[in-house]
């Protein structure tokens, strides 16, 4: 047997708008600062501006200035935002946790002995190396961290399916996507759910049809 490791260090930076700001504080006297507890969660603006030119957060006028948390002096917030994968691979924690009990107290570990393990992932074939890796590391590192009493977050999981159309993946890219919104409206819904669940079984590709989606109308 041998064990590869093809693992690389994850650059979890981004220059975009959407994720979770990145604490930290650019000072000239004391360099790179941790923002304080008491100030986070770092709250985006709301009155960014997106152009598709640069970091929106980099631009914006305010936002970015700020104090010091460690000598008061003026600084520059960090303005990269974290990889979306940073907070999908820990929201079922979050979910397991009512609203009000999360504002005081966090992840709850009553809750999360509760709800945890998740007892089936759903989810396409696209996610089901790096999402479930990272949501492993997460879990095991807020276990850790005594946040959590699961080491695991997952029991099993259910790989679905992709939409094909002649013969590709459908996307937005290729312009093969089929508008549900104008088959609703000529067959109605139920004709739309009918034929995505009959077609093919819910693991398996499903190569889309519209003589197919035709008789799922016809039948109901």
């Amino acid at each position: 047997k041998k064990v590869n490791f093809k693992l690389r260090d994850w650059g979890v930076s981004r220059q975009r708008y959407w994720g979770a700001p990145i604490p930290f504080v650019h000072c000239k006297t004391c360099g790179l600062v941790p923002e304080k507890l008491e100030n986070l969660p770092v709250a985006l603006p709301d009155d960014v501006e997106i152009t598709g030119e640069g970091n929106p957060l980099d631009l914006h006028p305010t936002w970015k200035h700020c104090s010091c948390p460690k000598c008061g002096q003026s600084a520059i917030r960090e303005t990269d935002t974290l990889d979306t994968f940073v907070q999908s691979s820990w929201y079922f924690l979050r979910y397991a946790t009512n609203h009000k009990k999360w504002q005081t107290e966090g992840i709850s570990k009553e809750d999360s002995d509760y709800w945890m393990d998740v007892d089936q992932y759903i989810g396409g074939i696209e996610h089901a190396i790096l999402h479930l890796l990272y949501a492993r590391f997460f879990t095991k590192v807020l276990k850790d961290l005594g946040y959590t009493n699961s080491n695991e977050p997952f029991k099993r999981l259910l790989t679905q399916g992709m939409v094909l159309k002649d013969g590709a993946k459908m996307s937005k890219s290729k312009g093969n996507v089929v508008d549900p919104d104008i088959l609703i409206e000529k067959y109605g819904a139920d004709t739309a759910r009918m034929f995505i669940l009959f077609a093919a079984p819910p693991t398996k590709e499903l190569e889309w049809n519209d003589s197919a989606v035709e008789g799922a109308y016809k039948f109901i």
